[in-house]
């Protein structure tokens, strides 16, 4: 409770231990006008116990003693995610701190999250519940098939905040039915949570005058990715504003969660002209919501104050803060014997993936590659078979792996348990998924998520046996292009063995296509076999080759330069890569000859790159361009055709991934021809094998042509050009064995396309 007094429970609905008789309930008194209540708030706290946990605590502790309405008129609530992707000091002992936490800051209610389903329900009902001092409120969590609440999880909660009757009603995403694992929740169904807050609300004010509440408050655990104002944040989660521009006009304020945003805004009542207060309290212990609101003559509640207060270095002194701190410091002492275990290095940081400074589940990132990785090698950690491939989802990696971030007194780019569990802090089953190459493709396709999703598009972290080619721009079903493992298409009827996550098995984060294969555990967790990987590979290294590629980042796949291989008839040993581009495109770009036997040279004049291994160019411009090199074979080749390969892609030092103008290899096969030996080239016939004939011999023989220009040992002009009378190449030259002259599409829309995933590096 927020008050020191203790607080009067007015009602709540299908929770044992909440329920008050209503025969015991007294009468009370309508709210005078001017009368004020501070509500503080705070939500996905996510077992943030460390110095912003103690600065969560102050800044509560602060604004109670500071309110001219007086503590008692003070009530702190939550909109969910209290527990669960903890940091270790939490996560260690299972949550059990955070809990005790809040108990001591005497929270009145809070909005179930999709994070207190992590462990399931029997958790939940079992421990989590009886733990809290506090109500959790799911008016949208039904009993599969039925509109029953679950009974751990009631619609609303009643209580006496200084004479005023208040109501707070709790609902979470429906989206949490893919959040969990669906295992965990089976037998419960998650409603639409704007039906769910007015069928309460219309229960709470059929009820007799002294039982109705004086001031009713939505704690959601939904909320929107836009918050500088009203339509951005309606417009950029259609559940969200579902409940703001539909709830119930008898609900005074709406607390919103889970997109981890700080808001404070007002929005119209529907059917008056009124607003009400739209609040959220940023995540991880950074901020704390502070509203208050002032009855009028009517009985209406306006805004007085609604603003979000940062934590960061905050310490307030009283009794509640000093016992928080010493909740926190019992618990950083289990966390520290645990956690400080050196288990590992790194070479470098490895990371999620990151826009504008924030983490961006919607793009590659090495640290979800490399959680692939471990998934993959630990199947053969136990009695399963070895895996094909692993995969990961986005939302499992809740930190990164930084060389500088220390534990305890571990040394810089050491790793501990506690750092690794900060990864994986959900204590998934590890396992090995049996499913088609069909099913696969399709896991990939579903990377899109449905309409109404929390997050558009969630980019799948893979092992290194998979190469996967998609494109954005296609409709829904035909995204994805190519899909490999150790580089050949998968086939669509064979079975894998995919390494992954109990969570993503079940069909979690919407990939349903996990679940249709057969799921064998492993016996060990995510966690445990993620630590055992740094055991066995330390020292760890960031993989910094995209495995995902998008087709509609590319100017040749999408049209916007043609690239082109062209020989020449006058200068058969010449050729070049033409690309003619609509626009400037800033690279740099590479392309280069493979597949040649040893011994055959190519000179990519001007463009050779610094190792001498292909040619670089550094911008395409627009309009047409040529990019000319020569091979010539060794001394002596045999007569006959080799064939070869051209390629064009980005820089392999090329800094950056998703905004990368060229992530696909382009390629031509073509092939050189070094000529059979003309008989008019036999020594014995050339009339310059006669001693008459030797430059020695003939005193007007100054190793000039007619031309002037002189000749090397082989008989070829210095300027690398055959004198053959014929026109024909020396037996040491070579020609395209394709028609000169004919330009080749290096990437065309017929057979010639190939789609092949480019793996080149990220500085």
């Amino acid at each position: 409770m927020a008050s020191s007094l203790p607080r009067l429970l007015i009602g709540a609905t299908a929770a044992a231990g909440l329920v008050v008789p209503l025969g015991a309930l007294p009468a009370m008194a309508d709210v005078e006008e001017g009368k004020k209540i501070q509500i503080l708030g705070i939500t996905d706290f996510h077992g943030r116990l460390d110095a912003d946990g103690i600065g969560t605590a102050s800044v509560i502790e602060r604004e109670r003693a500071a309110f001219d309405g007086g503590e008692a008129a003070t009530t702190l609530l939550s909109a969910g995610d209290n527990i669960g992707a903890s940091i270790y000091t939490s996560s260690a002992q299972e949550d059990a701190p955070t809990i005790d936490y809040l108990n001591a800051l005497e929270l009145d209610a809070s909005a179930v999250g999709n994070h207190e389903f992590d462990r399931g329900l029997d958790d939940l009902s079992d421990r989590i519940v009886p733990r809290s001092d506090f109500p959790t409120l799911g008016a949208n969590v039904y009993k599969e098939g039925t509109k029953d609440h679950f009974d751990a999880l009631p619609a609303s909660h009643q209580y006496e905040v200084d004479g005023v009757k208040v109501a707070v009603i709790g609902v979470v995403t429906q989206d949490t039915a893919s959040l969990v694992s669906p295992d965990g929740i089976s037998g419960l169904e998650f409603g639409d949570a704007t039906e769910a807050v007015n069928d309460e609300a219309a229960r709470l004010e059929a009820l007799p005058d002294a039982e109705k509440p004086d001031l009713t408050i939505v704690q959601a655990h939904l909320g929107p990715d836009v918050t500088d104002s009203v339509d951005g944040a309606k417009g950029s989660n259609r559940e969200f504003a579902k409940l703001v521009d539909d709830a119930d006009a008898s609900v005074d304020a709406l607390f919103f969660g889970h997109s981890h945003k700080k808001m404070a805004l007002e929005a119209p009542v529907p059917g008056t002209d009124r607003t009400r207060p739209i609040v959220q309290a940023d995540h991880y212990a950074k901020a704390v919501s502070k509203l208050v609101l002032e009855a009028d003559a009517e009985g209406n509640w306006n805004v007085d104050t609604n603003e979000v207060l940062a934590t960061k270095g905050e310490d307030y002194d009283s009794e509640r803060v000093t016992k928080a701190k010493q909740i926190i410091a019992d618990a950083e002492d289990v966390a520290k014997e645990k956690g400080s275990e050196v288990v590992g290095e790194i070479t470098e940081d490895i990371t999620r993936a990151e826009k504008d400074g924030k983490e961006d589940r919607g793009a590659e990132s090495t640290l979800g590659n490399l959680v692939a990785d471990a998934l993959k090698e630990g199947a053969s950690y136990t009695q399963l078979e070895e895996a094909d491939f692993g995969i990961t989802n986005p939302g499992g990696l809740r930190t990164d792996l930084k060389c500088d971030d220390i534990y305890n007194d571990e040394k810089k780019c050491e790793v501990t348990v506690a750092e690794l569990n900060g990864v994986l802090p959900f204590a998934n089953d590890h396992g090995v998924v049996t499913m088609t190459g069909e099913a696969v493709t399709q896991l990939f396709e579903e990377q899109w998520q449905p309409e109404g999703a929390s997050r558009p598009f969630l980019h799948l972290g893979i092992s290194d046996e998979l190469d996967v080619v998609y494109d954005s721009t296609a409709e829904a079903g035909d995204r994805v292009k190519s899909v490999k493992v150790n580089g050949e298409d998968i086939d669509p009827n064979r079975e894998y063995k995919v390494a992954t996550l109990s969570f993503l098995a079940a069909g979690g984060d919407n990939f349903a296509a996990f679940a249709t294969g057969t799921f064998e555990q492993s016996g060990m967790t995510d966690f445990e076999i993620w630590q055992k990987y740094f055991e066995e590979n330390s020292p760890v290294s960031p993989d910094k080759k995209e495995r995902q590629a998008d087709a509609a980042l590319d100017v040749i796949s999408n049209g916007t330069v043609d690239a082109t291989l062209t020989g020449s008839e006058d200068e058969p040993t010449n050729f070049a890569v033409n690309l003619n581009a609509d626009e400037k495109v800033t690279g740099p770009v590479t392309y280069g000859v493979s597949g040649l036997p040893e011994g055959f040279e190519v000179d990519y004049g001007e463009h050779a790159g610094d190792n001498g291994d292909g040619a670089r160019i550094d911008e395409i411009p627009a309009g047409d361009s040529d990019y000319p090199f020569t091979i010539t074979a060794p001394e002596g080749a045999k007569a006959g055709e080799y064939p070869f390969t051209v390629s064009l892609t980005a820089d392999p030092e090329h800094p950056f991934w998703d905004d990368n103008p060229m992530p696909l290899v382009h390629t031509v096969e073509a092939a050189v021809t070094v000529p059979e030996d003309d008989p008019s080239d036999d020594p014995s016939d050339d009339p310059s094998d006669d001693p008459s004939d030797e430059p020695s011999d003939d005193p007007s023989d100054d190793g000039k042509d007619d031309d002037g220009k002189g000749k090397d040992d082989n008989g070829k002009d210095k300027d690398g050009k055959g004198t053959d009378d014929k026109g024909r190449l020396p037996r040491t030259g070579a020609e395209l064995a394709t028609a000169l002259g004919v330009a080749l599409a290096l990437i065309g829309a017929g057979a010639a396309s190939v789609y092949a995933v480019r793996r080149r590096s990220q500085l």
